[in-house]
Parts: C-alpha cells; sequence; structure tokens
C-alpha cells in the first residue's frame, strides 16, 4: 500500500496565521492559529510560520510530508512566491515568502495570494463535479476573485488577476473595498444592526458593489460556477438574499446573450483557504521529486 502524502498549508492573514497538515484527500489536521494583528516586519511572520511548522512536523513526525502551499494576503508574483505589496501591511512589499521559509525549512515553497487560494480549495475540494471554470469571489476583510480552469490557478498575464478591491466605483469613487469589505461593513452586517439611514445606505451601496462585481465576473470569464464566499458572505444571510435577488434583478432584462451564472456558496467555509494552500503544497512536492537528477544504474 502506498504510503499518503501531505503538505503543510498556511494561511496568513491581515488578522491571523493559520498553519495546518493537509492529506492528499483534501482532509485537514492538526491546525494552529496565531494571532497576526501584533507583527511588524516581514520576519515576524518568517519566525511564526517556521515555529508553526516545526511544531508541527514534531506533532506529525510520522506522516510523508512534500511541500508547503501558502495563501497571504496582498498582491503575490506567483511564478517567485514574493509578496509584491499589501496596501495596509507596508512591511510586506517585496517580501520573498518563497524563498524565505524554503530556505529554512528545507521544503519546497509556493506562494499565492489568498483569495487565489481559497479559490483553489473550493475548486478542488468544493464538490464542483464537472466543473472545469470556477470563479471564486470573496466578501471578507476584502474583496478579490480567483479565476481556476482544469484545477489550475488563472494568474493573469500580469499575476494580478482579480486584485480589484482597490478599484474605485461611480458615483462617490469609493473602492470595493470601502463599499463591500468586511472592515467597512463592520458596523453594519450582523444581523441584529440597528435600522437606520445610515445602515440601510451602507447595506445597500454593499449589495449592489457585489451583485455588479458577480455580474462583470460572470461576463467576463463565463465560468461553469460562480462561487462565493468570505466572512461578510458566509456569516450574513441578509446580504446573500439580497445580493441574489439584486444580481438576478440586474441580469433577468439584459439581452446581450449572457449566461445567468449558477451561483453557489463555498462549500467549505473557512476552510477553503488551508485546502488551496495544502493542495499547491502538494503540487510543489511532486514537481520537486520529479525534478531531482536521476541515478542511472
Amino acid at each position: 500500500m502506498s504510503m499518503s502524502e501531505y503538505a503543510v498549508a498556511v494561511d496568513f492573514g491581515k488578522t491571523r496565521l493559520r498553519v495546518a497538515l493537509m492529506d492528499d484527500q483534501g482532509g485537514t489536521h492538526h491546525v494552529r492559529e496565531v494571532d497576526s494583528r501584533s507583527f511588524t516586519s516581514s520576519s515576524n511572520i518568517t519566525e511564526a510560520v517556521a515555529k508553526e511548522v516545526d511544531d508541527l512536523l514534531q506533532t506529525a513526525r510520522q506522516e510523508q510530508v512534500t511541500g508547503i502551499g501558502i495563501g497571504s494576503t496582498g498582491a503575490v508574483d506567483p511564478d517567485t512566491g514574493t509578496v509584491l505589496s499589501s496596501g495596509s501591511l507596508p512591511y510586506l512589499r517585496d517580501y520573498d515568502m518563497a524563498t524565505q521559509l524554503s530556505e529554512r525549512l528545507g521544503l519546497p515553497v509556493t506562494v499565492v495570494n489568498d483569495v487565489s487560494a481559497q479559490g483553489l480549495g473550493e475548486a478542488v475540494y468544493g464538490g464542483h463535479d464537472e466543473a472545469d471554470r470556477v470563479a471564486f469571489v470573496n466578501f471578507g476583510t476584502g474583496v478579490g476573485v480567483a479565476l481556476v480552469r482544469g484545477r489550475r490557478l488563472d494568474f493573469g498575464a500580469h499575476g494580478s488577476l482579480g486584485l480589484i478591491s482597490a478599484l474605485p466605483l461611480p458615483p462617490d469613487g469609493r473602492t470595493l473595498n470601502e463599499r463591500a469589505g468586511g472592515k467597512a461593513l463592520a458596523p453594519f452586517v450582523g444581523e441584529n444592526c440597528v435600522e437606520g439611514p445610515e445602515c440601510d445606505a451602507a447595506r445597500a451601496g454593499a449589495v449592489e458593489a457585489a451583485a455588479l462585481v458577480i455580474g462583470f465576473v460572470a461576463g467576463l470569464c463565463d465560468p461553469h460556477t460562480v462561487t462565493v464566499g468570505g466572512g461578510v458572505w458566509l456569516r450574513n444571510q441578509w446580504f446573500r438574499d439580497r445580493v441574489r435577488a439584486r444580481l438576478h434583478e440586474i441580469l433577468s432584462g439584459q439581452t446581450t446573450g449572457l449566461a445567468i451564472p449558477h451561483v453557489m456558496t463555498a462549500r467549505l467555509g473557512d476552510r477553503a483557504g488551508l485546502a488551496g494552500a495544502g493542495y499547491l503544497g502538494l503540487s510543489a512536492g511532486r514537481t520537486a521529486v520529479k525534478s531531482l537528477p536521476q541515478t542511472i544504474t
């Protein structure tokens, strides 16, 4: 019987760092979590990830760990695993996360944007059956998009596909994050939000922005399914219901031939990012094995 493969999955965000062991069936084990709000430098990330991975491998040293996959906040160069920038975390600029951690831990490392990791996790392990093209839209702390084709992430020509959070919207020029991101909506997203003009306006603006984003993604990418996740979407029934209704209103009268998208809620929920990172870690390990020089006997 062949031994199962395992990878280390890392999900790094602005508020928390999660590390887990993932098997080749998509199961996550030994999830560890660290508050990342106190981080002030890239070295803090390196040290925290290295410590958690070392402890994890001690806990699970019997497993065959082949690689590390990371979903990180910020714009990431998918070819090098360098975090190029993150608007609210300036210490991430030009942080060569893949090299730093690979050298420290002695395992191959792949790094992508955290929304890309979530989208990949959903596409691979979210039960999408024969869907070859899956678009993932995230309404969490920020707003972002990922496109997965044949279980492979499409990063675009410059590695920036889906980095839409800072795009301004009419009529007032507020960005998508300022309209539909979790930080901006925090006072208004709870089920017990006190009704009033300010709350009503914030919710209406978020719903309009979200419906437009999903509609544009459907029109531009023509996926088999649009999967939507992130804390704002997953935790607020009113948001899901109103966005679906507004999207149907927008698209039902169009005569361009645009296929009405199949919109579904992310099935993996909060685990999607770890699942996608783990899948990348498994792929990184297999690639590294294939690239090793072969000994002729």
